[in-house]
């Protein structure tokens, strides 16, 4: 959990600045609107978080390879892509590197990397949930990911897992797959995310395939079983 002091971070990669990242919000919230407008008219699908629905777009900065850049969700899609048809996949985790749950789960997303990350594109955006003790930043974000020395495990308030653990010692290896910055929660509103950690997956085209909301307490299927439904061992 990053306090609100200076924390000595030289060698943390920076982000490119404020106004680069305003400029492509701007940018990018045009671009989402027309795109919305032609995947409704052109295709038939609603828009929206549930199953069967063509996810509202993400846009921002994420990190991945040691650099930030723009990010896009909409402009991974592939809208040619027909069922039954070879195409990536893509499996979204949504965290907060305070929560509990999230931090231990970090060995099975490593696991589910090994097992789908060749039929799936990866990508954990990273929240801030607004409750007591979790206090995200974009150098708790870096550490959270590559496994890097931030915080204590002295339960002082200065790491992940709401400040009682070292960065570097999460559960499992190095994420190699973007982590999207959304600590102003996004997703919460246009994805009607609950908690975390939050799973979806998505087809090439957009198309919501799996979301949790639909499934735990109704059926009983955990991300797992959806992983494994739509992407096979």
């Amino acid at each position: 959990m990053a306090r609100r002091r200076k924390i000595a971070v030289s060698n943390t990669p920076k982000n490119d600045g404020d106004a680069r990242t305003t400029s492509f919000l701007v940018t990018s919230g045009v671009i989402s609107v027309v795109a919305v407008i032609f995947i409704s008219m052109s295709s038939g699908y609603s828009i929206g978080p549930e199953e069967g629905q063509i996810i509202p777009n993400l846009g921002g900065e994420v990190y991945e390879s040691g650099t930030w850049s723009d990010f896009d969700l909409h402009s991974m899609f592939d809208r040619n892509w027909e069922e039954g048809e070879e195409g990536k996949w893509i499996y979204i985790q949504i965290l907060d590197t305070d929560c509990p749950y999230c931090y231990t789960e970090g060995d099975d997303m490593t696991e589910r990397h090994t097992l789908y990350g060749s039929k799936a594109t990866f990508l954990s955006v990273v929240v801030e949930l607004g409750i007591s003790g979790h206090d995200g930043s974009e150098a708790e974000m870096i550490a959270f990911k590559d496994k890097t020395n931030y915080g204590t495990n002295v339960d002082d308030g200065n790491g992940c897992n709401s400040g009682k653990n070292n960065c570097q010692d999460r559960p499992g290896e190095v994420h190699d797959w973007g982590y999207v910055n959304d600590l102003d929660l996004t997703v919460q509103n246009i994805w009607d995310i609950s908690g975390t950690p939050f799973n979806i997956i998505l087809k090439p085209n957009g198309e919501v395939a799996w979301n949790q909301a639909a499934h735990g307490n109704n059926d009983g299927q955990s991300i797992d079983d959806g992983l494994s439904i739509y992407l096979g061992a």
